[in-house]
């Protein structure tokens, strides 16, 4: 367990995305719209807090990533679509507009030069009518582009992340697909599938014309299908979870041996925290815990933190079966 240090004016409200490099952690909380950096052992490093409408400035983080290759931290802005980059330190670095809309939904570093932009079908301009597309970061020339669709959605519902580097490798899980990818400067292969049969969502239901979020959420619930599928890959497992009649199921598979658990989440086997693996390091799943989740899995007999405290981290392996 690491507590994410506490300081005056540094209270991160809700974390959407954790991000490592180096050894900082990156947080971004989807609360205050700002960006954490923290040291390895949990200490305050320095913070990204550049809201506004104006140059080396953001309106609304839709995603964060992270250049490998000098440090600095990426912010896609959705409102005034660009990209926006600071160094660790949250210094304002440089900015790049980018020549579509809607913008891309969430994006990842792929090599030196090359990004992955995941468009989640929300494009009506025939040219970006791709899942995915392998660019510079400025979209310019040549643009690649895979797995295309014939129709943009009006509502969707994505995993939560959909673009993740594992050791290096880049995978990618496409908006109302069961199968996973490894994406490469060049191309995009498929790495592996979940097949749940006709439990899966079918294309005569994707391709209805939503119009109320609400009604979709409902009806999605009604129907025979598995929904809400969401996967996260260390060095060693895959966890993936899923609702399927209104039930959530938690699965995880041994890389090295292919064995699978598939649990479903009962009162007998609910997780003691709200939220999911949001990153992981080499073989270990990192998930961010409230400090009063953290009291009561570590017991009275270990130093209770106070109810105002950051997030903790808590780092999880598998064992191998």
């Amino acid at each position: 367990y690491i507590p994410l240090e506490t300081m005056e004016d540094l209270e991160i409200g809700k974390i959407n995305r954790i991000l490592y490099l180096n050894e900082k952690y990156i947080v971004w909380d989807g609360l205050t719209n700002m960006v954490f950096i923290f040291n390895d052992d949990g200490t305050y490093y320095s913070k990204i807090d550049a809201i506004g409408n104006g140059p080396g400035e953001y309106a609304q983080i839709i995603d964060i990533a992270i250049n490998k290759y000098d440090g600095t931290i990426k912010i896609l802005d959705a409102m005034q679509k660009k990209i926006v980059t600071f160094d660790k330190e949250g210094q304002f670095v440089g900015e790049t507009k980018l020549p579509v809309s809607p913008t891309p939904q969430h994006f990842c570093q792929v090599n030196r030069e090359k990004y992955a932009f995941d468009f989640q079908r929300c494009s009506y301009e025939k040219e970006w009518q791709y899942n995915l597309s392998i660019n510079s970061e400025e979209l310019s020339e040549p643009i690649r582009e895979f797995l295309p669709y014939d129709k943009a959605l009006n509502v969707c519902f994505s995993p939560r992340i959909t673009l993740q580097d594992v050791n290096g490798e880049i995978i990618f899980i496409p908006l109302y697909s069961s199968t996973i990818y490894t994406v490469g400067p060049l191309d995009v292969k498929p790495r592996y599938v979940f097949d749940f049969g006709d439990k899966w969502v079918s294309q005569d239901f994707i391709d209805i014309e939503w119009t109320d979020p609400v009604e979709f959420m409902n009806k999605l619930e009604a129907v025979n299908f598995v929904y809400y599928f969401n996967s996260l890959e260390s060095g060693s497992h895959i966890y993936a979870e899923f609702v399927y009649k209104e039930n959530k199921y938690h699965l995880v598979i041994d890389k090295e041996t292919d064995h699978l658990v598939l649990q479903q989440e009962t009162e007998a086997h609910k997780c003691p925290y709200a939220e999911r693996p949001m990153c992981c390091v080499g073989n270990q799943f990192i998930i961010p815990l409230t400090p009063s989740e953290y009291n009561s899995m570590i017991g009275e007999d270990v130093v209770q933190l106070p109810e105002d405290n950051n997030p903790v981290l808590m780092f999880a392996t598998f064992k191998n079966f």
